[in-house]
């Protein structure tokens, strides 16, 4: 069968990126974007040796949802709370506020035909992809980390919640909002319920279960996962929404256990097989000669590549007098970085109908521009040497932008009236407890 013979070409292409990423000219690149790239070469665009079609399109698929599964593992209340929740939230409603405008823009032009979702990918972040980044750098439990995932967890939660109501049918969007409420309520429920169900008995068995040749925890995890999958699809909720609750719901249950192993083995299943292939998948399906088939396209291309890091450097000032000025910049450039969210909007957004073949490509090379040379400026600007003429050139850069910004921001609500600054308070504070009540 073809399938085999595809599965064995992604095989192999999920063996030899971890290798080239141990090659010091790659080292710096995540792994995704190398397969990501090794997917495009074997592609339709490149050697015809990949298709998605049939089975292997819904492996695709499920690989996505396996991939915010895995995302919600990492999702840890007592890494992000506080300040850095709180302050990642500004950013995002910020930067969100930007996006809108940026797109509505372009669409105006003709760039875009789809503003609405376009301003929900550009200020995206890449949560999970920056993790083992920050781990590898020595950065991932300092103050300086602890601010950066507070930006990347909202940013990459935000986006999840609304892309249910974003990519909802024409008049449909009230309708979704209520059901997708209805969802997070129940989520949320079952998350409360499955951490006061913890104990160091549960915990043990677990345990004592992974050693049996049955494997009975990870059936039921698989049967979570699943089950929040279904319930989402059945409410009309986007997959990844479902299965990033349902890793929140795992992780809180074996969190700060011996029993938290459970989340090693359910990595391993994602990193080893289904995470690569949809990644694999995602570059073979990448419409490259539609990147630069027009001077549109390619100015499609170059705008999104400067939004990304221009509606992020906007709320930098937010991070003033906590964090170092080098060290701001360095967020701006690491909130910048995303890929995994890009890919999963574009692709819904295609199969949807509501975005063209030639926007997602835009945007997806966009976002593999982001997540290779961000991450590298970024940790250069951190590193403890004299800075560069192009590291100072990045700092002024996106300080200055950040201070454009917060002048036209305080000019605006001064002028606002009394009764609007209490509601926008009253309004933010809800919206952080409910990011509270979701990390818990």
């Amino acid at each position: 069968m073809e399938e085999f013979h595809t599965i064995f070409v992604i095989s192999c292409i999920a063996v030899l990126a971890p290798l080239l990423n141990r090659i010091p000219v790659f080292a710096r690149a995540p792994i995704v974007a190398i397969e990501l790239l090794l997917g495009m070469l074997v592609g339709p665009s490149g050697a015809g040796l990949v298709s998605a079609d049939g089975a292997l399109d819904f492996l695709r698929e499920f690989g996505l949802v396996y991939l915010f599964f895995q995302a919600g593992f990492e999702f840890n209340q007592k890494e992000i709370s506080g300040k850095p929740l709180r302050l990642g939230l500004y950013a995002w409603l910020a930067s969100a506020s930007l996006s809108f405008v940026i797109s509505g823009l372009l669409y105006l032009v003709g760039l875009v035909e789809a503003p609405l979702l376009v301003a929900l990918i550009l200020p995206t972040t890449a949560f999970g992809i920056l993790i083992p980044m920050l781990r590898q750098a020595g950065r991932l439990e300092d103050e300086f980390g602890r601010y950066v995932l507070g930006v990347a967890a909202v940013s990459e939660l935000g986006p999840l919640i609304l892309a249910s109501i974003v990519l909802a049918g024409h008049n449909h969007h009230l309708h979704q909002t209520l059901l997708s409420a209805a969802f997070i309520a129940m989520g949320l429920a079952i998350i409360f319920f499955l951490k006061s169900a913890r104990s160091e008995r549960l915990a043990e068995n677990i345990v004592q279960w992974l050693g049996d040749s049955e494997l009975l925890p990870i059936r039921v995890s698989l049967v979570v996962l699943l089950g929040f999958v279904s319930f989402a699809d059945r409410l009309g909720m986007e997959l990844v929404v479902g299965s990033y609750m349902a890793g929140m719901a795992i992780a809180v249950l074996v969190r700060g256990t011996r029993a938290e192993i459970l989340k090693e083995r359910l990595t391993a299943i994602g990193s080893g097989f289904l995470i690569p292939l949809f990644f694999i998948e995602s570059g073979a399906a990448f419409d490259f000669p539609a990147l630069v088939a027009s001077p549109a396209s390619v100015a499609r291309f170059v705008v999104f590549c400067a939004a990304f890091l221009l509606i992020r450097a906007a709320p930098l000032n937010l991070f003033r007098g906590t964090l170092a000025e080098r060290e701001m910049s360095a967020l701006g450039l690491l909130s910048s970085t995303t890929l995994s969210l890009v890919v999963a909007l574009t692709y819904l957004g295609v199969s949807r109908g509501q975005m063209t073949p030639e926007t997602a490509s835009a945007l997806v090379g966009a976002a593999m521009v982001s997540v290779t040379a961000f991450p590298t400026m970024a940790f250069l600007l951190l590193g403890t040497h004299q800075p560069s003429r192009l590291e100072n050139g990045v700092s002024f850069v996106a300080l200055a932008v950040a201070d454009w910004f917060s002048l036209q921001a305080s000019s605006a609500l001064a002028k606002l009236p009394p009764r609007w600054l209490d509601e926008l308070h009253v309004f933010e504070r809800r919206i952080r407890d409910l990011f509270s009540r979701s990390a818990k």
